[in-house]
């Protein structure tokens, strides 16, 4: 009698990949809502269609927040996007924050 082999990683299959007529299908109709499970350890799957309309692939890196009992979660490059947009506007028109930082970094190296 041998022993079980140990399940490694999840132990859901692999998702099959969509083939291109329904994958594009997919794309122009992505799903708004879809139900997930909560598997071993929380974790959760995000659907293909989804995954491809956020713009991520495994080992993105993901931002995640709670907010009124609601996950909400983005990408981080589209976080650092959204973050920029919102502080562009207080900046003003030929300003450098670079510039300004490094010269008061300068003047307060001189007197010293």
């Amino acid at each position: 009698m041998t022993a079980p082999e140990a399940s490694k990683g999840f132990a859901e299959e692999a998702q099959k990949p969509y083939s291109s007529k329904v994958r594009d299908e997919l794309l122009r109709k992505p799903p708004r809502f879809e139900r997930l499970r909560v598997g071993d350890g929380g974790r959760i799957v995000i659907p293909a269609a989804m995954r491809e309309e956020m713009g991520i692939k495994p080992g993105d890196d993901l931002v995640a927040h709670v907010e009124d009992g609601v996950l909400h979660i983005i990408s981080f490059e589209e976080n650092l996007r959204r973050i920029q947009d919102e502080v562009s506007k207080y900046k003003k028109p030929g300003e450098s924050v670079v510039d300004e930082f490094l010269a008061e970094r300068r003047a307060m190296w001189d007197e010293e």
